[in-house]
């Protein structure tokens, strides 16, 4: 089978699922590649195990002269149907004009992939994101006959529903990460129940055959790590706040893997505690974080949520430390609490209160025997419901329509 999926950004680090899908695909057999709906983003870190994906992705310009010849040719073999699209997206954001513009100048883009999927011999399409990915591959189907479904995460539903219950009543099937997601889906974008499959990401089973943490030797401090993307929704400011909260006595250090528009400002942040203690690595191949979380005691994931709905899933970071059987401490926001249960697989935190966070911190450190007792379940949790094979396979049976 022939598959085409479709994203925003590519390649994107801190959206290596969508990778791993593909690379899932083809490891069963079948033609997958990633359609971009965004220019090439050249200065992006690329996992070596994904680059053979990376240099075979295409894209089509907005008004590129080919993009433009194959809206043409999508829309003379289906002019009702591409009227009706544009009708659609008037109807579902007329009140929102940022949408609205954005949505139609995807028509004629929605248009071209149709006709160039058509052409490549194509069988499914697939959106990794309910936005702008799944309108572009909405109106590729609805003007090209080829299938398609798509992928539920997080702020590609919480900004804003306008269109998803179309979308979703047209897609062969909508799969989401989180049960969360799901009752969101049916409550706020009224999208059908049983049109929903909750499908985990995930990563590979072998990261759960990393031996446990154990604390560190006297006069070494415990290491805390982050991994993300340093915008204020990752809520790294709060992680700082929550660390010039902690006792004296307690020796720790911070290192921060990623990079991103806060950076300044954090790291100028960071200055006002103990010198020393805080370290920014910037952003970092994967073999480079893996290292990491190998040598952290704790990872902390302290996300809040962002402006206009922008808002975790279940963030794969999470499921890469708890399957390296680090602690974890995370917000309790959208469906983290689904993997880490309070108390049994890790500790939770409300989002943006800095003197919870420090204390859930300083409670993992001081009780240490106890945060890797839950670090354990944390990993047998992962092993279970987050191996990305499976569910990789799980969602490729959806796209086959097996």
């Amino acid at each position: 089978m022939k598959i085409w999926a479709i994203v925003s950004d590519f390649p994107k680090v801190t959206e290596t699922f969508a990778l791993a899908n593909v690379q899932a695909f083809r490891a069963a057999g079948h033609a997958a590649d990633v359609f971009h709906i965004k220019p090439f983003r050249s200065g992006e870190i690329v996992h070596p195990e994904a680059q053979g994906i990376v240099d075979q992705a295409f894209h089509l310009g907005y008004a590129a002269p080919r993009t433009l010849g194959l809206a043409l040719m999508g829309l003379a073999r289906s002019p009702l149907r591409a009227l009706r699209c544009v009708r659609r997206i008037v109807g579902a954001f007329w009140r929102q004009p940022r949408h609205l513009g954005v949505s139609l100048m995807l028509v004629p883009q929605g248009l071209a992939l149709g006709q160039a999927a058509r052409r490549a011999g194509v069988d499914r399409l697939y959106a990794e994101f309910a936005g702008y990915p799944a309108t572009v591959a909405w109106v590729a189907s609805r003007t090209s006959g080829i299938p398609f479904g798509f992928s539920a995460h997080a702020h590609d539903i919480f900004i804003t529903q306008g269109l998803l219950a179309t979308k979703a009543r047209d897609a062969s099937f909508v799969r989401t990460i989180s049960e969360f997601n799901r009752r969101f889906l049916v409550q706020r974008a009224g999208v059908t129940q049983d049109k929903i499959h909750v499908i985990r990401c995930g990563v590979p089973a072998e990261r759960c055959d990393t031996p446990l943490p154990v604390a560190p030797a006297d006069g070494h401090p415990f290491r805390i790590l982050f991994v993300g993307a340093l915008l204020p929704r990752k809520g790294v400011d709060v992680l700082l706040k929550a660390l010039g909260h902690l006792p004296k006595s307690l020796n720790w250090e911070l290192w921060v893997v990623g990079g991103g528009s806060q950076e300044t400002a954090l790291q100028a942040q960071a200055a006002a505690l103990p010198e020393g203690r805080v370290k920014f690595l910037g952003p970092q191949p994967s073999d480079v974080v893996r290292a990491a979380m190998d040598e952290a005691h704790l990872v902390v994931v302290p996300s809040v949520e962002g402006e206009a709905g922008r808002s975790e899933g279940i963030p794969v970071v999470l499921m890469e430390a708890m399957a390296q059987g680090r602690p974890v401490v995370a917000s309790r926001l959208s469906g983290i609490p689904e993997l880490v249960e309070d108390g049994l697989t890790g500790r939770l935190s409300p989002p943006g209160d800095a003197h919870a966070l420090a204390a859930r911190i300083e409670k993992s450190l001081t009780s240490y025997e106890t945060a890797v007792r839950m670090a354990a379940a944390g990993q047998a949790r992962v092993r279970a419901d987050y191996d990305i094979g499976r569910n990789a396979a799980d969602l490729l049976a959806l796209i086959k329509g097996d």
